[in-house]
């Protein structure tokens, strides 16, 4: 019974030391108090807000799948292309007797044709998904009381009253349901019509009803329109084709052994011609598409909080240099190293507790500006979304609460061990002891470890994510050591940096006698220049990472983009965008006067070995008459590029290269609905649109395979001395559901989504940088409450609080400026690390170094101005303290 009599008397001390010394001091400086906690919480508010954005960004697809899926047991889809209708007739005959309801669905996209002045832009308006099912069988299907009870199975419930009811809608032709967003965005309502962008035609559909949202079902996704199959493959030219196949066990006795016999069943009657999933494969498949995507933007959001951490291992540092008289006489007293120790983490985990109850409120509001730009580059890269804002969930306001808490220990940890060994002695000589910081921050020989290691970590493969993804783990931990001893080695220079300081204003006494104090920096000025040099590198590499993708889309765009006009469907907003061009609609266009010659490229999505990617059909030869194509690796010879000599070749992206590991002369099986088709790399080349990869094989082996004459889009190469504005006007004129762009306004056009997709980032290293700035004008204000005496003995002597400042900005000047030279040098580390290794690894791409001087040293010019400014203005704040304060 002692032991935990013992126990329970050092845990009552320890809240006792927490009440009457701990909550003293932060209530004494509640300004430094509420900046650090404010600090801690926008770094954790950053991991948040893009966590919340990520999941906002995902859910939009899942709400969609779940619609249809929600209910379904299984469901079959090919491997590549769609499945022919008359497969029904087989499934049914297979399933005999068995209670089974077999869904047809087939899938397509659209968009609300361009208003009049509304910019023109290929990407960023709404993309609607359109879904025909069978509705005369959906309205049979046994209603589900439970909590994954669909949508679908209520549109016979809809809105009976503008169409007279489900039934004399159906029988009236081509009808729409639609969500009620749609409805309300375009200005319709049930009864009326809904005009869209189909395959590049303009047409109006009467909204039958409102898909209505059960209590106990998911949310209808904004962009949902639903019409009778039928229909939609009447208006997508895709008779006879369905993109899937649905089955709904009727509940009952024989229910669970029904599903666990009918996939079975499924998979021997597929012979090779589809695959059996659930609809948790098909909700998984955005989180899976998207994943190394998000887990990057995580990783550079964990910036700021990493800032945080060094600010809030500087706080605590300093507050056991402020308080070790009082820890000397607790000591001296009888008290324990355990207890002092436990009583500083427990300070650190209340203060990361605060800071992560901040950044959850902070996360939360900047979720809502997050999610746009998340979702512009998921619309631009992967799949629509329509997500306009982000809800606050409980689990990841957890995630970040625990984050802080953890971030804040970890920091805390020297900060505890240097408190627990102060010795009682210390009350007798209250400076005497040395303040340079903690041992680990002065260790050049791990900074130079880390920093080796780091390089050997370089040289390690990603790890392979689900669906194909891949993410930079060991690249990233090298940016972290090459951080981390960076930091320290960066302190290095502050020494001489001081002695030529004091060289040079000789003159300013109070200037010198400042920094005097940096011929042997504190351990706060240590970690002041590690979270500057953190920001500063981070910021700097990642404009080396922008600049140089820039330079080189640049290149490739210029070597790649040499037509007078592009062509493809107004309704193309996003990267999983359905709609094409029917095969009237292009053939019209490229037999116009003004046409010389066009290149016709269409593209279909497929799965190989379970892993999303595209085929693309295109004439080969149009890459020697009008493109210069950035090889990786080129063709042994010009067989590719001849229809006669081609058969079984293909040409593969980079990025698809990367993605499976292959290589010219490799050899790939394609799944098409004609059969298994075999097809040998003929040449790698660099593309940047497209990271899922991409297989180029001739186009008139594309349409046998899949038979579909659609286009993706068409390029128009004019005859000598054709106005391009007076085509593109004429065929918009004919075609206005088209979207047609000249060369010039395209390149601008794709340099602008590009710096949308990264609009986020810099967003990110911004904060980083302001917290450090901030982190900045924390050290200071530390350190002059340190030096209060000597700033009293100073005002003695007659110095005014103008030269206090002036030398507080001159301490703070020489901080920067070493960190901005180490962080310069630290950004090309990165910008090399960032290129050639996380980027390599995440995307596949291949990117020329190019380095933004401009950009760095405007940002190097932006620190200096502003911590040299902050650091005045602490200066004068601190040549007002009193000489007398209570600690």
């Amino acid at each position: 019974m002692q032991a935990p009599a013992l126990k329970a008397r050092g845990d009552g001390i320890v809240w006792l030391l927490l009440r009457k010394v701990t909550l003293r001091h932060w209530l004494g400086e509640p300004r430094q108090s509420s900046l650090l906690v404010l600090i801690l919480g926008l770094g954790v508010a950053v991991f948040m807000s893009v966590r919340l954005a990520n999941r906002a960004a995902t859910a939009g697809f899942q709400n969609f799948t779940d619609t249809l899926t929600g209910q379904s047991d299984f469901l079959i889809k090919a491997p590549a292309g769609s499945l022919p209708e008359d497969v029904l007739g087989e499934l049914r005959s297979a399933l005999g007797p068995r209670a089974v309801h077999i869904i047809p669905v087939v899938e397509a996209t659209a968009a609300a044709p361009r208003a009049a002045g509304e910019a023109d832009r290929p990407w960023g308006r709404t993309t609607y998904q359109l879904l025909g099912v069978d509705l005369v069988a959906l309205s049979n299907l046994p209603m589900r009381e439970s909590s994954d009870a669909r949508i679908l199975g209520s549109s016979r419930q809809s809105d009976e009253g503008a169409s007279g009811g489900f039934w004399p809608a159906l029988r009236q032709g081509p009808r729409v349901f639609a969500s009620p967003h749609v409805l309300e965005t375009q200005g319709t309502a049930a009864g009326k019509a809904l005009v869209l962008n189909i395959d590049g035609k303009i047409v109006s559909l009467q909204v039958a009803g409102v898909i209505p949202s059960l209590p106990d079902g998911p949310r209808v996704p904004d962009n949902l329109v639903l019409l009778d199959l039928p229909d939609l493959q009447e208006l997508v030219q895709r008779q006879g084709r369905l993109d899937r196949v649905e089955f709904l066990v009727e509940p009952g006795a024989g229910a669970e052994a029904l599903r666990a016999e009918v996939p079975r069943l499924l998979r021997e009657l597929s012979r090779g011609r589809w695959s059996v999933a659930t609809p948790g494969v098909r909700r998984e498949s955005a989180e899976t598409m998207t994943r190394a995507f998000r887990l990057n933007l995580t990783v550079l959001s964990l910036v700021a909080l990493l800032v945080g951490l060094y600010l809030v291992l500087q706080a605590l540092d300093g507050a056991v240099v402020r308080r070790r008289s009082e820890i000397a006489v607790l000591r001296s007293l009888g008290l324990e190293e355990r207890t002092v120790r436990m009583a500083w983490l427990v300070e650190a985990a209340v203060l990361g507790l605060a800071g992560g109850v901040a950044g959850v409120l902070l996360g939360w509001a900047g979720a809502q500006v997050a999610v746009r730009f998340v979702g512009q580059t998921v619309n631009a890269l992967y799949y629509a979304t329509t997500v306009k804002a982000a809800a606050l969930e409980g689990g990841e306001a957890a995630v970040a609460v625990a984050l802080a808490v953890g971030a804040s220990l970890a920091a805390g940890w020297l900060p505890a061990r240097e408190a627990a060994r102060t010795p009682p002695a210390q009350i007798l000589v209250r400076h005497g002891m040395d303040t340079q910081g903690q041992p680990l921050l002065r260790n050049h020989g791990l900074a130079l470890a880390a920093i080796l290691l780091g390089i050997i970590l370089c040289r390690l493969p990603p790890l392979h994510l689900q669906g194909g993804g891949r993410f930079p783990l060991a690249g990233y931990a090298a940016a972290f050591l090459w951080i981390f001893g960076g930091g320290i080695l960066c302190s290095l220079g502050l020494p001489a940096a001081a002695l030529m300081g004091a060289r040079l204003s000789r003159r300013f006494v109070s200037v010198r006698l400042a920094l005097s104090h940096l011929v042997r920096p504190s351990g706060r000025h240590r970690l002041a220049i590690a979270c500057l040099l953190c920001s500063i590198g981070m910021t700097a590499g990642m404009a080396i990472l922008v600049s140089s993708f820039e330079s080189t889309v640049r290149g490739w765009v210029g070597r790649s983009l040499h037509a007078d006009l592009y062509v493809s469907s107004d309704g193309s907003q996003s990267a999983s965008a359905l709609n094409g061009l029917e095969a009237d609609t292009w053939r019209a266009i490229v037999r116009h006067p003004g046409v010389v010659d066009a290149t016709v490229l269409s593209a279909v999505p497929i799965e190989l070995d379970g892993i999303q990617t595209l085929l693309s059909g295109t004439e080969l030869s149009s890459f020697i008459r009008h493109t210069d194509l950035p090889w990786v690796e080129r063709p042994a010879d010009g067989s590719v590029f001849d229809a006669a000599r081609n058969q079984g070749l293909a040409l593969a992206s980079e990025s698809f290269s990367e993605r499976f590991g292959m290589h010219r002369g490799d050899h790939v099986v394609v799944r098409t609905p004609a059969g298994p088709e075999g097809l040998t790399l003929a040449g790698i080349y660099a593309d940047y649109g497209n990271e899922r990869g991409s297989l180029i094989v001739e186009r008139g082996d594309l349409v046998r395979w899949f038979s579909d004459s659609h286009a993706t889009n068409v390029a128009l190469y004019l005859r000598p001395g054709t106005d391009p504005d007076a085509v593109r006007a004429d065929l918009l004129r004919r075609f206005p559901g088209l979207s047609i762009y000249s060369n010039p306004r395209l390149r601008m056009e794709i340099l602008r989504i590009f710096r949308q997709t990264f609009s986020i980032t810099y967003a990110l290293e911004i904060i980083g940088v302001a917290v450090s700035v901030v982190g900045m004008a924390l050290t200071l204000s530390s350190v002059l409450l340190d030096r209060r005496e000597e700033l009293t003995t100073l005002r003695s002597l007659g110095f005014t609080r103008q030269e206090v400042a002036a030398a507080t900005a001159a301490e703070g000047l020489v901080l920067t400026l070493c960190s901005v030279a180490g962080g310069t040098l630290l950004s090309l580390a990165l910008g090399w690390l960032l290129i050639h290794v996380i980027n390599k690894q995440s995307f596949g791409w291949t990117l020329g170094f190019e380095m933004p001087w401009g950009q760095i040293a405007g940002l190097d010019a932006v620190v200096l101005a502003a911590a040299t400014a902050v650091a005045f203005a602490v200066g004068r704040w601190g040549a007002a303290l009193p000489s007398e304060r209570e600690e």
